[in-house]
């Protein structure tokens, strides 16, 4: 009859562990030897056996190093199922201002942010050419250098104060556009117009200066004559071989020459006067001047100095032509082509 006690205490005992509910809450399961120790309730944190993966909550980064009750505020764990959002314990330094996930930023081990240009590009604003140098505080300025608040990301937005003291050219009174890539070049280092489109007269060949200057010299932007002669009339008053102005040739450079340079010439003398690149006379010639003899004046020309004939063979050559006179305009008069025809 005496160990009739010790079951009825044996089975008392186990009655109130089995009524005493966990701390933790009633949906932790988990036997308490895989956290705890026979010697203390201390969490003994190098032996537990505890699978933290189990709470679909993986302790990864910088969470493995963290103490249990900085996120467990309390002992209740089944109380805090679901609270696995970053702001769950991590105060919002950015004041809302770029959502809820920290891990679009930062990762699991540091909070120090390494890909910015990465972030950035899945952004309205990708940061490409001088951008992606720029300080993020250049831009963001505001009162907390970690709010970060969204931009505008048109040119004016950020550059309105560049825009309104450019001089040369003075972009107010000229009337620019306040895109600034209509005229930049955004991979450029610089503000050189390198990359505006000047489509309406193409900056090929002799014309692809990069000094606006030469063309624009008044300093006004505005669209000026596309004729050869706005720009080039002084090379066509001073050009002597030939002398463009004394032989009153055209203004429109196109009719001789090329975009590329001014020699060589593309003049088709054999079409508009006289057959010099082909025919009898294309292997008789090294320059303008054996014709033209008169370098002041291109409109004359000699035949007789190259065809010197006996007199009186020619009087019999012409006896037909009345009143043949011995001249190189006589010349072309009869033999347009160059040949004795």
């Amino acid at each position: 009859m005496c160990k009739l006690p010790f079951l009825i205490l044996g089975l008392l005992f186990s009655i109130n562990v089995i009524a005493q509910k966990s701390p933790h809450g009633d949906e932790l399961l988990n036997d308490c030897s895989e956290c705890h120790s026979t010697g203390s309730w201390l969490v003994n944190t190098h032996n537990n056996t505890f699978d933290h993966n189990q709470t679909g909550f993986s302790l990864i980064g910088q969470h493995q190093q963290i103490d249990c009750k900085m996120c467990h505020l309390s002992l209740n764990f089944s109380a805090e199922k679901g609270k696995s959002a970053c702001v769950s314990c991590h105060l919002d330094v950015h004041q809302q201002l770029l959502g809820n996930d920290c891990e679009e930023c930062h990762s699991l081990q540091t909070w120090i942010v390494r890909n910015v240009k990465e972030i950035h590009f899945n952004s309205r604003f990708p940061l490409t050419g001088p951008h992606a140098n720029a300080d993020c505080f250049e831009c963001h300025l505001t009162e907390n250098l970690l709010q970060f608040r969204p931009l505008g990301v048109e040119c004016n937005d950020c550059h309105s104060a560049e825009y309104l003291s450019t001089t040369s050219p003075n972009h107010v009174l000229a009337g620019y556009s306040i895109e600034c890539f209509d005229c930049h070049n955004m991979l450029s280092a610089d503000w050189s117009s390198d990359g505006f489109e000047h489509g309406f007269f193409p900056l090929n060949g002799g014309h692809a200066i990069n000094d606006c200057a030469i063309c624009h010299i008044s300093g006004n932007f505005e669209t000026i004559s596309a004729d050869c002669e706005s720009c080039h009339i002084d090379d066509y008053n001073n050009a002597l071989d030939p002398p463009h102005l004394a032989s009153n040739f055209s203004t429109d450079c196109t009719e001789c020459h090329t975009i590329n340079a001014w020699t060589p010439s593309t003049f088709d003398h054999d079409a508009l006067y006289f057959p010099i690149y082909s025919g009898e006379h294309q292997d008789e010639w090294n320059s303008c001047t054996d014709c033209h003899t008169n370098s002041g004046n291109y409109t004359l020309f000699s035949c007789i100095d190259c065809h010197e004939h006996n007199r009186a063979d020619m009087d019999d050559e012409h006896s037909d032509e009345n009143g043949y006179v011995y001249a190189s305009i006589n010349c072309f008069d009869c033999h347009p082509n160059g040949t004795e025809d």
